[in-house]
């Protein structure tokens, strides 16, 4: 069985340090066989979300705005594997990253008002958050993880593994970090590898 592995770049940035990461960690995916997808919200053009307030997606689960979205919602739920990269933005996520977890309400829907299962495979699937800040404070990783624990549930996503690392602001610096690009690479193979072991 080949596992796919859904990549979620979330930086307002191209090819900053979280997406070089996100690519690092989906190399090692690659390694240990899987098939890997790379999806890049700044080329994506979708909204925010409206259904808290309009309760369009509560009769159905299916969200009723017509954007990129709709193609991305099909892929969140096939994926047996996510890897979701933001950097640290007022000690969140970046915009372009809640604005997706945001447009998850109608998965919500699905799983907790409608019952209903929000992954093809019917599992928990392994989840690993990728994240860099411009200081050196483990506080400032704390709201994004809270968001990113409760969105991966939400989408019946283990919060396996995280990345963290300070004092990376400018383009490139991670390319500096003695460790860090090959840490994402070995942790997303090794998330594969056990994937793999727990599906056979």
């Amino acid at each position: 069985m080949v596992l796919k592995v859904l990549g979620i770049a979330g930086s307002p940035r191209r090819h900053g340090n979280t997406e070089e990461l996100l690519d690092s960690a989906l190399d090692g995916a690659r390694i240990q066989g899987a098939a890997t997808e790379k999806l890049v919200l700044l080329d994506m053009k979708f909204s925010g979300c409206i259904c808290p307030e309009s309760e369009d997606c509560q009769p159905t689960g299916q969200c009723s705005v017509m954007d990129d979205m709709q193609s991305l919602y099909p892929k969140l739920r096939a994926a047996d594997l996510l890897f979701l990269a933001s950097p640290i933005c007022f000690r969140s996520v970046s915009a372009q990253t809640k604005a997706l977890i945001d447009r998850c309400q109608a998965l919500w829907v699905t799983k907790y008002l409608l019952k209903r299962p929000v992954s093809d495979s019917g599992r928990m699937r392994p989840g690993l958050f990728i994240s860099v800040s411009d200081r050196e404070d483990p506080k400032e990783f704390h709201g994004a993880i809270l968001t990113v624990r409760s969105f991966f549930i939400s989408l019946n996503v283990l919060y396996k593994a995280e990345l963290l690392f300070m004092n990376i602001e400018k383009k490139g610096d991670v390319f500096k970090h003695p460790t860090a690009l090959e840490k994402a690479f070995e942790t997303g193979a090794k998330l594969v590898e056990k994937a793999t072991a727990t599906t056979q």
